[in-house]
């Protein structure tokens, strides 16, 4: 690890949004080859790490499932995969890999040589290669409904929302669901989706821009408990804050989090903003259980770090930085690294500090259109 101390948070002007480059030609070349090919080189590095999303029904803008769906898109590929931890980049996992600690889990991110083959791959035609290569299919269409965590066994749907076409963006409450428990469940496992009425074939090419929810704060309560000190109630739970473009999140075995019988979820505050055209947008609730009797064997603690509303962005000026602190109390384990800087924010760092040791354990770059949870290995 090494210890020089990066920027922890650097900020820029926003001055251009990144898109897909214009997709090649339709023609296709067929047969053996000795150059890096579809089939043998580039359906297992999309099966690994792309078609999660690239598929029918998901979040991506087109299905990369075929040969022949994804060779239009192969100098896109060239160009996004290039930008590594940078914003745009493709897939959307932006740690840097020179700096603090390298093994997370669900980590699609690629190697260099994969990087070089998809450049080599997109520069030489295309070309498809020896069918007989071609990996078995990872994902087959209408075979799952879409949840990354599994079948769940318990979705919720939040109310509907409208937002207009054009507007400023919008910061406020959504309303109560009932979960309609009637004993206590421990949640091993969580994700939200949203769903819209946004044609699937839109013209956005990123994500943010098929989507009308960029985060909610989000918690669940008895009603009993609704009053501000809500968060101080056994029966209270504050669930990791939905992002557009995040990962589930899939709790450690001995920590699972309690959604308690006669429970609501209380969608405390939606960040809303427009995508060019009138929306209708609800959220997807997806919890799985542990089994009945579970008991977890670690408790959570909540703890923010910083004051967002000290923060203070001087404009056009580049490379501003803002440091916030924390002094840990007890003995803690970090599972998650999660940036959060909205659209000017580009890159944020975590460290840690005994003393006048100063070791830095995470640093990634960021992208608003997709916040994402880095999940650190058990070791």
């Amino acid at each position: 690890m090494q210890t020089r101390r990066p920027s922890v948070l650097r900020i820029v002007p926003l001055v251009a949004v990144l898109g897909l480059a214009l997709p090649l030609g339709a023609a296709a070349q067929d047969g053996p080859t000795d150059e890096v090919t579809f089939t043998k080189d580039i359906a297992p590095i999309l099966q690994r790490s792309c078609q999660h999303c690239h598929r029918p029904d998901s979040v991506a803008p087109m299905s990369l499932l075929t040969y022949e769906e994804t060779r239009p898109w192969a100098r896109a590929m060239k160009n996004r995969t290039a930008l590594r931890s940078q914003r745009g980049a493709m897939p959307p996992w932006f740690i840097e890999k020179d700096i603090g600690i390298q093994h997370f889990k669900d980590d699609p991110s690629l190697s260099e040589a994969e990087i070089a083959s998809i450049a080599s791959w997109a520069d030489n035609g295309a070309p498809r290669g020896d069918p007989a290569d071609l990996p078995p299919p990872r994902y087959v269409p209408g075979q799952d409904d879409g949840w990354r965590i599994g079948t769940p066994d318990l979705i919720l749907r939040s109310p509907e929302v409208t937002v207009r076409a054009t507007g400023a963006d919008r910061w406020e409450p959504v309303g109560v669901v009932p979960t309609g428990l009637s004993e206590d469940r421990y949640v091993a496992a969580v994700e939200i989706r949203e769903i819209n009425d946004i044609p699937q074939d839109g013209s956005s090419s990123t994500v943010g821009g098929r989507f009308v929810f960029h985060h909610l704060n989000y918690s669940s309560h008895v009603i009993e408990d609704e009053n501000p000190e809500g968060f101080t109630a056994d029966t209270t739970t504050v669930w990791p804050v939905h992002e557009v473009g995040r990962n589930a999140d899939i709790f450690p075995s001995n920590a699972g989090r309690i959604l308690a019988a006669g429970s609501v979820l209380n969608l405390e505050t939606a960040h809303l903003h427009s995508n060019g055209r009138d929306t209708k947008a609800h959220l997807e609730f997806a919890f799985k259980f542990h089994p009945v009797g579970y008991e977890p064997s670690v408790r959570w603690v909540r703890r923010f770090t910083g004051n967002g509303v000290d923060i203070s962005i001087k404009p056009t000026m580049a490379d501003q930085e803002l440091h916030a602190y924390a002094v840990l109390q007890q003995h803690t384990k970090i599972l998650t690294f999660e940036p959060h800087m909205h659209a000017p924010g580009i890159r944020m760092c975590l460290e840690a500090i005994w003393g006048a040791s100063i070791q830095t354990l995470t640093c990634a770059g960021y992208d608003h259109n997709w916040v994402r949870s880095y999940v650190y290995a058990d070791d």
